[in-house]
């Protein structure tokens, strides 16, 4: 991974390895994103207290535990600088982490994108 993040504290955690090469394959987004990627989900561990390895292997053990991590992250991701876009982008990018990483994730709709005006 010569792309001038290879040095990131997270690549030190296979899981978040496997999820930097696998956006690295199929990735419309520049190569620039992946160290904000790294650097958001340095800041998701710092929250949930528990490193990317160590979240994957509690997340196989109990889809509770898994479920528990996703509430954390759209919690997390609500409390983050910056603009509505910029919350829901970031949120996207480390549920991808568990996507990547095997696990089936399901997310409800945001309310105000299917929200209907009654009155057109």
């Amino acid at each position: 991974m010569a792309n001038g993040h290879e040095n990131h504290v997270m690549l030190e955690y296979v899981s978040v390895r496997t999820w930097i090469e696998s956006i690295q394959v199929i990735s419309l987004r520049q190569t620039t994103d992946h160290t904000m990627r790294l650097d958001l989900m340095e800041a998701f561990v710092a929250h949930v207290g528990d490193d990317p390895d160590t979240i994957v292997a509690i997340s196989r053990d109990d889809s509770k535990a898994k479920n528990r991590y996703l509430a954390s992250l759209r919690g997390w991701a609500a409390r983050l600088p910056g603009s509505e876009r910029h919350r829901h982008d970031a949120e996207n990018m480390i549920r991808g982490f568990f996507m990547r990483n095997g696990f089936r994730v399901v997310a409800r709709p945001y309310a105000d994108v299917y929200r209907r005006n009654s009155n057109p």
